[in-house]
């Protein structure tokens, strides 16, 4: 361990960041707070010490893996690149050959799907340059930032003198002999920029079990394994992010590879239905300590890792697999995208997607046109939609079961059919459809009138339509009677204002409209809105405008009409 400054840390030196390290996942923020470190350097007129990097050796004496650190040095790295781009030919030629690129071989890149990409970006900037994944595009991202951030700080300060400031940088640095042995400290060093995620902590605890009490057996499997799963993760949240799933996408809270371990938890432990990702990582540890404090074999702890290991990738990969559809297949875009598929269901949804089981056919009296994803759209709709529970413990004690137990398509089928009706049985579900369901079931709301609204039109919308209107937010609801009534209840065949509040929400009363159509139609009152309903591209609406021009009214008979054929139809497509 030793204080170094940055010119020495880079002097005579390359690096190389391990494929099973997580991608890039600095964002604007951390580019903005390492400025600020230099500034402060400048300011104090004193070296400034901004972290810890650790790094072990490898079989050159010159080539060194960044285990630890990673984040912090990519963007040095880039910050310099970018810098020299200012400098004359001469300097330019000189701190390039030091810190970016020395003959042939760059001095820093990382191993694996970046290796490319970032070589570019250092030789070519942004232009021409596509992300395919999320580490790509905010390594962009970044690099854009340091750009503009460069050409403002130059105004004041010569390139030169501003490289000479980062390079008195200090940073804590770790060398050991092997990556088992610096693995064993990655937990606890201080990387202030992107605190370690659990996952990244149950790799190194992995490593840690399999250095010292399996002579290093399965560092190397570990590491792989992990990387694949961190290069999965990527591609999970990036399509998330490109193909518009609120959960993934971040819209309802920060989505990390924490989230999926704890998805996977229930599939690989009946210990607790709803875990945090710390949790599982106590399990992990206490697993452990278990096979080590009861002389337990080195086979054992071997087991227990591998299983351990490859049921985590093999749920990432199941889960990617599902995720992809989304971006080719109108069934899966509606599911996750539209509907936006309960988290409590992502564990059992994945197992069934590894055993190749979800669109088999159900075997059920008249139910063999319906498969178990149809099934499980069914209970998203029913139970964690409409009803607006969240029962967890069943789906949650039904993963695990159909992992670690061999059972029929009919067992499933029937548990699941058996779980839609204690959660949500048909009375209920009629009850909920004619009560104020905007109220109450806000979220489901474009589904359920996109759906009808098709099945009114006999055709579907294809997958390009669908994600114009889920990317341009167009899936509005619209009252069609107003909220903020400036209408005379009675003439509308209510008795009181109370009367009408009691049909205000019901889905009567309700229709699907695009977002800037319904920005427009506001709080018109019915019959002024009949010319926007024309302009909408859902049959549900349109038809809506036809029958109000034919009737010359819309009354409370006519919600009443309206909630009834909409439930029908409901109760027959989301059935019990």
């Amino acid at each position: 361990m030793a204080n170094t400054r940055i010119k020495e840390f880079f002097n005579s030196r390359f690096f190389e960041i391990p494929k099973y390290q997580r991608g890039f996942a600095w964002e604007q923020r951390n580019i903005r707070e390492l400025f600020e470190d230099i500034q402060e350097a400048i300011d104090v007129k004193a070296s400034h010490y901004i972290g810890t990097i650790v790094l072990s050796k490898t079989q050159r004496d010159d080539v060194f893996y960044v285990v630890d650190g990673q984040q912090r040095i990519t963007t040095i790295s880039m910050i310099i690149n970018a810098l020299i781009g200012f400098m004359s030919d001469e300097d330019s030629s000189f701190y390039k050959r030091f810190y970016i690129k020395h003959s042939d071989n760059f001095r820093l890149v990382p191993l694996g799907r970046e290796y490319e990409f970032f070589k570019n970006l250092l030789t070519n900037g942004i232009n021409g340059q596509e992300p395919i994944n999320r580490s790509q595009r905010l390594l962009m991202e970044a690099y854009q930032e340091i750009t503009d951030r460069l050409q403002e700080i130059i105004k004041d300060i010569d390139p030169v003198k501003y490289l000479e400031q980062i390079e008195n940088l200090q940073i804590m640095e770790f060398v050991e002999d092997n990556e088992g042995d610096a693995i064993r400290i990655f937990q606890t060093v201080n990387d202030r920029g992107k605190p370690l995620t659990n996952m990244e902590k149950a790799k190194s605890l992995l490593v840690y079990f399999s250095n010292r009490y399996l002579d290093k057996k399965l560092d190397k499997k570990i590491n792989d394994e992990f990387g694949t799963i961190f290069e999965i993760y990527d591609q999970i949240k990036h399509r998330g992010i490109e193909n518009d799933i609120d959960l993934i996408s971040g819209r309802y809270g920060d989505f990390t590879e924490d989230n999926i371990m704890r998805y996977h938890f229930v599939t690989f432990s009946n210990e607790d239905y709803d875990p945090s990702a710390s949790y599982v990582l106590e399990f992990l540890k206490r697993e452990l300590k278990k096979y080590r404090k009861s002389n337990a074999s080195k086979e054992d702890i071997e087991d227990f890792i591998n299983q351990y290991v490859d049921s985590l990738h093999e749920f990432f990969r199941s889960l990617n697999e599902l995720i992809q559809k989304t971006e080719t297949e109108v069934r899966f875009y509606k599911l996750f995208s539209v509907l936006g598929l309960s988290a409590t269901l992502y564990p059992i949804i994945t197992v069934l997607n590894s055993q190749n089981r979800l669109i088999e056919q159900l075997q059920g009296d008249e139910l063999t046109e319906f498969t178990f994803l149809d099934l499980l759209e069914i209970i998203d709709v029913r139970v964690y939609k409409v009803r607006g529970t969240d029962p967890k413990a069943d789906i949650s004690r039904l993963s695990y079961d159909i992992t670690h137990e061999i059972r029929s398509n009919e067992f499933v089928e029937n548990w699941l059919l058996w779980f839609n009706s204690r959660w949500m049985n048909e009375n209920e579900f009629r009850n909920n459809l004619y009560g104020s369901i905007y109220q109450k079931s806000r979220a489901v709301l474009p589904m359920i009138l996109l759906d009808y609204s098709e099945h009114l039109s006999g055709k579907s919308f294809d997958l390009d339509s669908l994600k114009s209107f889920v990317k341009g937010k167009s899936l509005t609801i619209e009252h069609i009677l107003s909220q903020k009534p400036k209408f005379t209840q009675k003439t509308h065949g209510f008795k009181s204002n109370d009367e009408y509040l009691e049909f205000e929400h019901t889905f009567g009363n309700l229709t699907i409209l695009e977002k800037s159509l319904n920005s427009s139609v506001n709080n018109k009152n019915v019959y002024d809105k009949v010319s926007y309903y024309d302009k909408s591209k859902f049959k549900i609406t349109r038809l809506l405008a036809t029958q109000i021009t034919h009737k010359g009214q819309f009354k409370k008979e006519d919600i009443e009409a309206r909630t009834e054929e909409i439930s029908n139809y409901l109760e027959e497509k989301w059935w019990c």
